[in-house]
């Protein structure tokens, strides 16, 4: 067997190892990991609070809730003008929704998440771009936390009302309504308060009525309800009680509808689809939610911060029974 010895001069070596550095301009790239515990806090993430006055003050100038969200968020997308926020994702990817904590993205695949709720309810918004998969799956793109309005020690009233109008008949306007109470002492506290909002019809620049969406179906000709309630109890100054309680109704009026010609030529030979009057359906679209929380904090639980929630939901999302249009529409 041969053996070979290789010697390396070190002149040698002195005058090659320059030349190979000069050769490599590149910028070196290190990717660390560990397996290490890390909070919520020091994970990499984007954040955003979205306070309750800047939806307010979008909402007054008419823009639905889901259109402020795409306004004031950077990156989400802009969905359409209905019920559903479907297509509405944040940097490309899906979303998950939560009032107070309590996730309402279900395992169904739909997608009214954000027919949810009432402007007039919201304190603010928390959104978590990042780091999501700690809430679920369907959270790939981020999470949209609700904070509710919650009761003051002061007594306070609050009252809201106003319209919208394009001016194009008697049908193109829509009225809300909306009252709070609230107030407490330094150990509880509470709110109680009820909004409401009825829908008109949709008209283009030609005065002609918007057809409606009779798949995922839209807020023409509609109210919308959302009757709320919360309560605080300061157990202590570390410990606390809070409770929140909702009732949520949005349903389409049941005398419009979509009509989709004779035979439903619309649909088979490219006949005309347009919104009328009449509608004799056994089903009527709309969106309806009961909501019960309880959560108890403890801010010095065996030197550590604890936060356990139960909850009860339950929702009851309507369609109209009718075939998809899609020709010539």
């Amino acid at each position: 067997m041969k053996k070979r010895l290789w010697v390396l001069h070190p002149l040698l070596l002195a005058s090659t190892l320059p030349a190979l550095a000069a050769q490599s301009d590149e910028d070196s790239i290190i990717v660390s990991a560990n397996r290490t515990h890390r909070t919520v806090a020091e994970m990499a993430q984007t954040t955003w609070v979205i306070e309750g006055q800047e939806i307010e003050q979008q909402v007054q100038g008419g823009k639905e809730f889901k259109d402020v969200l795409a306004q004031l968020i950077p990156g989400i997308d802009v969905s359409s003008q209905g019920r559903t926020n479907y297509g509405m994702n944040m940097r490309g990817r899906a979303i998950v929704v939560l009032i107070d904590g309590v996730r309402l993205n279900s395992s169904r695949t739909d997608s009214r998440q954000l027919d949810a709720i009432d402007p007039f309810n919201i304190e603010h918004i928390e959104v978590i771009s990042g780091a999501t998969s700690l809430y679920g799956g369907g959270s790939t793109g981020g999470l949209i936390n609700i904070v509710t309005k919650k009761g003051q020690q002061d007594r306070q009233v609050d009252l809201e009302v106003g319209s919208k109008s394009g001016f194009a008949n008697s049908n193109d306007h829509d009225e809300r309504v909306a009252a709070a109470v609230s107030g407490g002492t330094d150990h509880a506290s509470g709110r109680l308060s009820v909004a409401y909002q009825r829908f008109g019809g949709w008209y283009d620049g030609n005065n002609d009525a918007l057809i409606l969406d009779n798949t995922q179906t839209g807020l023409q000709h509609s109210d919308r309800l959302d009757v709320m309630g919360t309560g605080t109890i300061e157990i202590d100054d570390n410990r606390q009680l809070q409770l929140v309680t909702q009732y949520y109704k949005s349903q389409g009026d049941d005398d419009y509808g979509l009509w989709l010609g004779k035979n439903m030529s619309a649909v088979t030979s490219g006949g005309k689809a347009y919104t009328t009057d009449g509608l004799n359906s056994d089903r009527i679209p709309g969106t309806e939610r009961h909501l019960i929380s309880l959560q108890y904090s403890d801010a010095d639980f065996f030197g550590q911060n604890l936060v356990s929630q139960v909850y009860y939901r339950d929702e009851s999302l309507t369609f109209y029974p009718f075939p998809t249009l899609t020709k010539g529409q």
